[in-house]
């Protein structure tokens, strides 16, 4: 499998075994996922460390409903795998998100004032996930 120029080239011998090629297409948007998400992570997680916040681990999996989760008693940030097609300034906005709940774990004001404080253009980058990327989300 290659990237190339905004296209994805599987090769493959047996070229009409349709299940194949989509499991490969997954495995390789796991392990794209895997390795950005960590990333996303080194360079957000040094805006909450200050709070008091652990550093958690990122796992990822396939989610119907939103793009992440915070297992904060797991201590585990849970990330959809169909997050890895947006920009990763919007990945960004939604690991940040995730780190915030450990500190605060609801939607409240202190939540949101935190957010801003930390991402004033949160609000475009959600829009551009909600809008563009996937919108049966």
């Amino acid at each position: 499998m290659k990237y190339f120029r905004g296209f994805i080239y599987l090769y493959v011998k047996v070229t009409d075994n349709a299940i194949r090629k989509a499991k490969l297409l997954d495995e390789w948007y796991r392990e794209k996922a895997q390795k950005t998400y960590k990333e996303s992570l080194e360079k957000m997680y040094p805006l909450v460390q200050k709070y008091g916040v652990q550093k958690p681990i990122v796992d990822v999996r396939l989610m119907k409903a939103r793009w992440g989760s915070a297992l904060t008693d797991k201590n585990t940030i849970m990330l959809n795998t169909e997050l890895i097609k947006a920009p990763k300034y919007c990945i960004d906005y939604v690991v940040l998100h995730e780190l915030i709940h450990f500190k605060y774990n609801d939607h409240s004001e202190s939540f949101y004032q935190m957010l801003y404080s930390l991402m004033p253009d949160w609000e475009k980058r959600k829009a551009i996930l909600d809008e563009e990327i996937v919108k049966d989300l």
